[in-house]
């Protein structure tokens, strides 16, 4: 197991007491305007399609892939339940098994955020939400692309021969989250969580001397559950710090600051 997904299995075991709210939620109620600044760390699997190459068929594959995002978010909300917003920064991207390690390229995003239900009673205070986000990055790095079978004999072939020939692959990433949650109030803490839906659809662009290839990428796991809490700095809410973490269709942990104003 990686180290992330480790530690957002502790993550989840000791922050589970935690929600339980007993105050009124604060969320996107201290201002109309926020701007946040966030990291997010995440390893998740995808699938890669089949393929013909020099004549040759092969199968789909499923691999590990990890990134390192570091992003603004700025939000505005247009009515009392309503918010939207925008995401913009860069995103790196590593896939071990195609031997693809990539530096950082720019990311955007958007998407809105609507209370669905709010409980005000402050012996109990709730709401339930439900939150949509896309994000989308192209990156690309230099590899040593090997295709090879293995001949009747049992020889290993190398189709580009003698031994590979460096390309500059490149890869667009797009994925859709759709989270539905609860969120209470624990004195200056916010705990929330929820079921979260997640799809990747990507574009791997891989050109060689023989024929160029460009295979769909798409996620192994679509259902995940989602768990986190805010800390406000201040009386007035204005500022808080806030830490998230999933597990199962992806294992990340996001955190950062939010502003309102």
């Amino acid at each position: 197991m990686s180290t992330v997904k480790r530690f957002m299995l502790l993550l989840f075991l000791f922050a589970l007491p935690i929600v339980v709210p007993v105050e009124a939620a604060a969320y996107n109620e201290d201002g109309r305007i926020h701007f946040e600044a966030l990291f997010e760390v995440l390893d998740r699997d995808v699938t890669e399609e089949n393929t013909q190459f020099a004549g040759e068929n092969f199968p789909e594959t499923t691999a590990s892939a990890q990134s390192l995002r570091l992003l603004g978010k700025l939000s505005v909300r247009i009515v009392d339940p309503l918010e939207i917003y925008g995401l913009v920064g860069g995103s790196d991207l590593s896939i071990d098994d195609f031997g693809f390690d990539a530096d950082f390229g720019g990311a955007y995003g958007g998407g809105a955020r609507i209370v669905l239900f709010r409980e005000r009673n402050p012996r109990r205070p709730f709401q339930i939400f439900a939150d949509y986000r896309f994000l989308q990055f192209k990156v690309s790095d230099s590899v040593l692309f090997d295709p090879t079978i293995v001949d009747n004999s049992g020889n290993l072939v190398h189709l580009l021969p003698p031994s590979g020939e460096s390309v500059k692959e490149k890869i667009r990433w797009t994925e859709h989250t759709l989270k539905i949650g609860v969120m209470g109030r624990d004195y200056a803490f916010e705990p929330y969580g929820g079921i979260r839906f997640s799809f990747v659809k990507g574009k791997d662009h891989v050109p060689t001397s023989v024929q160029t290839l460009d295979l769909d990428l798409k996620q192994s796991d679509t259902f995940g559950i989602f768990l986190g809490t805010s800390y406000y700095l201040t009386p007035s809410d204005q500022a808080a710090l806030f830490i998230e973490g999933s597990l199962f269709d992806q294992y990340s942990l996001s955190g950062g600051i939010r502003v309102g104003f």
